[in-house]
């Protein structure tokens, strides 16, 4: 008898009575769920590294800063009139702080306007900068 065709045998209760893997019904697994990490050849290469939070200061003018600025556009948190440029400015401070904000709602955290790692990440900047090789 076909895989298909075979008479319901579960009793009604919640726990499970298969005894073979293939009557066992399948469970999403939480690390398919779960993001690749970063790698230089994968397509989380894609988006920009991290900098780092000294990256982010008054006078820098970056083509990642523009990205970044170009992505908090995007996601509707750019609000002053100043344009959305490669200098920082404190438009881009006020902008991440309000894309941290919709991060960390109720807990708090850093919502101080300079990018920490796990926003940056969220946040998605495309690559603006060359990849690095890896040597081995």
């Amino acid at each position: 008898m076909s895989r298909l065709n075979k008479p319901d045998t579960t009793d009604s209760t919640d726990t499970p009575s298969a005894s073979t893997p293939e009557e066992t019904p399948a469970r999403p697994s939480v690390a398919a769920a779960t993001p690749e990490p970063t790698t230089a050849t994968g397509t989380a290469s894609m988006y920009e590294p991290y900098p780092g939070a000294g990256y982010f200061h008054g006078g820098r003018t970056s083509p990642i800063v523009h990205a970044m600025a170009r992505r908090l556009v995007q996601e509707g948190h750019w609000t002053t009139t100043q344009p959305a440029g490669p200098d920082w400015t404190n438009g881009h401070k006020r902008a991440f702080a309000a894309f941290q904000h919709t991060l960390r709602p109720e807990e708090g955290g850093d919502v101080s306007g300079i990018p920490d790692e796990v926003a940056w990440d969220r946040l998605q900047v495309p690559r603006v900068s060359p990849a690095q090789s890896r040597e081995n």
